[in-house]
């Protein structure tokens, strides 16, 4: 449009002067520009309620986190990861453990716990060289007999596995007291931790990390692995 009035308005002057045709059409250019500049941005009602509902919720989750922040940092303090495990399939997913426990997603925690849990048990039964069965008793069962597992881990898989179809399905036989959602969902996290400590557990030699199970872990000809951090 400012296009279309700057040719109309040098078409005109230029019939009169060429010599004061240009400066008149650059001024009145440079005052249609301004004046369109400083229009105010029409807002939509839509777009005014957005607007109003993402600062409420701004304000909102600033005020829970800071109100939970020490309660957050007590549940992660007690459910603190393994350091350094291989960068395998369920490092990442075992990792959201302990966050959601910390948040206070208890359900979550507990349910992820028993499927990280599963998996653990299915690639021990791999690195043995058998294929796991569908149970996971089954599979715990194989593994205490040809000595991969030792007596105390395989109680505590046990507990880690107790409820798994109910939490798994939601079942109208779950927890649903929340101070006592909390404590069930402590321990399932901690019992999964303490496999992890066992399966994946090392010391450091000369700046070198060395396993105590190899097996667990994908070393190449050069004993060098990929690993995965979780130092917070």
């Amino acid at each position: 449009m400012v296009l279309c009035h700057y040719q109309k308005k040098l078409s005109s002057n230029f019939k009169k002067s060429s010599k004061t045709c240009l400066p008149s059409c650059e001024f009145h250019l440079r005052v249609s520009i301004r004046k369109r500049l400083l229009l105010p941005i029409p807002m939509y009602k839509k777009d005014v309620q957005e607007l109003i509902q993402r600062k409420q919720i701004e304000k909102n989750l600033r005020a829970e986190f800071e109100a939970t922040f020490k309660d957050r940092v007590d549940r992660y303090l007690m459910v603190k990861p393994h350091e350094i495990i291989p960068h395998n399939h369920f490092a990442s997913v075992s990792t959201e453990l302990s966050r959601l426990f910390r948040d206070g997603h208890y359900y979550g925690c507990i349910a992820l716990s028993q499927a990280v849990g599963e998996a653990l048990v299915g690639f021990m039964c791999e690195r043995h060289g058998f294929k796991p069965a569908k149970s996971f008793e089954d599979n715990l069962e194989k593994l205490e007999k040809r000595g991969c597992l030792s007596s105390s881990m395989k109680s505590n898989l046990t507990l880690l596995w107790n409820g798994r179809d109910d939490y798994h399905h939601l079942n109208s036989s779950i927890e649903q007291n929340r101070s006592s959602l909390q404590v069930l969902a402590k321990s399932k996290a901690q019992l999964l931790l303490e496999m992890e400590r066992e399966i994946f557990g090392y010391f450091v030699k000369e700046g070198a990390i060395i396993p105590h199970h190899p097996k667990y872990w994908d070393l190449n000809e050069h004993n060098l692995t990929q690993v995965f951090l979780r130092f917070e």
